[in-house]
């Protein structure tokens, strides 16, 4: 898994490194100023930099002196760079700086910028734009001269390359205050930030390099980060093994507890991804008269017709039949389409005070708590929530503004208040855990958000847990498995076209590509 640092860890870990390792804060700027320029050269083509045209944007701190110093590797290598401090030149300290004096003494030309009209000397066409006004420890809205130099260099058509992060972008959060430049690339140092993989940060970053600058792994370690990035690498050690004389009763059974009138396409989807993410039996339980409609529509997976509601939804009555399936099941889904009848959420109620396998609650079943939240406070011990953001902004009763903006934190924060692994879906989609960490997933794409695409989620996380699994591993596993299927399906069809379907038919391929 790949650690990504908070604002406050990265900082602790450059002051770490200079303070008692003993590396000086000058080193880590120049190591992290030749990565950007070496990117720079390679984003204007193989041509190489003679003679090409660079404009870099400075502010006074820190990120000001990796672009002062990235300025002046460019010109030793014969690129014509205009660079723009916004600083008065006595404001400029430290080693910000000091990097000033030494572009100064290879022959650069700084244009000191305190009143906005400076800014405006000279707009010639460059072939690139570097960003370093402001660093990860940038919140709120840009103003004044900032704010006019970000309208420049969006004005320009050129590429953009970012300096740590796009300037204007919540190191954190990723969040977005007005305006912020928009990069093609961003040379990002030591370790990823949250701002770079959330939205809407992850769209101004374009895309991310994070480069090594010194910083000992001992340093980073002791941060204790909780949160990561999923990686192929791991996913594919994580998956289940399957053995060579393994039989269908041996790889899992997958209890699916779903379906109301309209909405049996869910309990569908739900089935069709068990079976295809390798489930040996699965059994679908629907109110009875949806019964032959689910005949229909399962080959693989089996049916159960249940009591049912005066609306046509699951009965509490259902309890019985279902109690007896649940020593079958090795995992346990209540929740797509199962809607939201008063009998149904009293079987819920019921279901919850005896299943002891996982459980995944999805969709509707989500709902359902969202109304009768003293439920919340029952969750079995091995239960996955699986929201979207809507849904879990019900179930907190929190705006949907804040759930946006602050999606980590609240994950990991209700994670923990209802110990349980709690999935909330989004761009991208993340997995937080009662202990407090976070996963990022990295695979998926806006075809996706599509009718049906969680149901198949649901029935991916259920597999796993069903083939033995713990509850964290089957739910990163499961994300990263969904997303990859969906970007085969994309790939092939294209994000405009793509249903939940062609995520279902390309989970094998996914698996296969894995499993090699």
């Amino acid at each position: 898994m790949i650690p990504v640092a908070t604002t406050v860890q990265m900082r602790e870990c450059d002051r770490i490194t200079i303070e008692k390792v003993g590396l000086p804060s000058l080193v880590l700027m120049e190591n992290a100023a030749r990565a950007v320029a070496a990117k720079a050269v390679e984003m204007m083509g193989e041509d190489g930099p003679a003679g090409k045209r660079v404009r870099v944007f400075c502010g006074r701190g820190n990120n000001g002196g990796d672009g002062l110093a990235a300025a002046r590797y460019l010109v030793s290598w014969g690129v014509d760079v205009e660079l723009f401090v916004l600083s008065a030149r006595w404001e400029l300290k430290g080693d910000a700086g000091k990097q000033a004096i030494l572009f100064q003494k290879v022959g650069g030309k700084i244009r000191w910028v305190t009143r906005h009209d400076r800014l405006y000397y000279n707009q010639m066409p460059v072939d690139l734009i570097i960003d370093a006004l402001l660093g990860t420890g940038f919140t709120g809205r840009m103003k004044g001269l900032y704010e006019t130099a970000v309208q420049l260099i969006e004005r320009q058509e050129c590429l953009v390359l970012a300096v740590d992060i796009p300037s204007g972008v919540n190191g954190d959060t990723g969040a977005v205050e007005g305006t912020a430049v928009r990069a093609d690339a961003t040379v990002t140092f030591g370790l990823y930030k949250p701002g770079l993989l959330l939205p809407p940060g992850r769209d101004y970053a374009g895309k991310v390099q994070v480069v090594d600058i010194g910083i000992p792994t001992k340093v980073v370690e002791a941060q204790r980060i909780r949160l990561f990035i999923a990686e192929e690498e791991d996913i594919a050690q994580a998956l289940p093994y399957r053995s060579p004389s393994a039989h269908k009763g041996e790889v899992g059974h997958v209890y699916i507890l779903a379906g109301s009138p309209g909405l049996t396409g869910a309990a569908a989807l739900a089935a069709d991804a068990a079976m295809r993410t390798g489930v040996g039996l699965a059994v679908v339980g629907v109110p009875k008269s949806l019964n032959p409609i689910l005949e229909m529509k399962l080959t693989e997976a089996m049916s159960q017709p249940l009591p049912e509601t005066e609306t046509g939804g699951l009965a509490a009555e259902a309890f019985k039949d279902i109690k007896t399936r649940l020593k079958w099941a090795d995992a346990v889904v209540f929740g797509p389409g199962v809607g939201k009848d008063e009998g149904t959420a009293a079987l819920l109620e019921k279901l919850l005070s005896v299943v002891d396998k996982p459980l995944v609650i999805d969709a509707d079943g989500l709902n359902l708590l969202a109304e009768k939240r003293g439920l919340l406070r029952k969750l079995p011990p091995q239960t996955v929530l699986t929201p979207h953001p809507g849904e879990f902004a019900r179930l907190t009763d929190l705006p949907m503004k804040e759930v946006l903006t602050n999606r980590v934190e609240l994950a990991r924060q209700y994670s923990r208040k209802w110990q349980a692994t709690l999935h909330l879906k989004g761009a991208p989609s993340l997995t937080a855990l009662p202990d407090g960490k976070v996963y990022i997933n990295p695979t998926g794409n806006t075809g996706m958000a599509t009718g049906g695409s969680g149901d198949v989620l649901t029935g991916v996380i259920a597999t796993l847990l069903a083939q033995g699994l713990p509850l964290d591993r089957a739910t990163v596993v499961g994300a990263f498995v969904h997303g990859a299927a969906g970007d085969m399906a994309a790939e092939e069809k294209g994000e405009v076209g793509m249903v939940a379907g062609d995520i279902i038919r390309h989970l094998p391929g996914v698996l296969k590509e894995l499993t090699i």
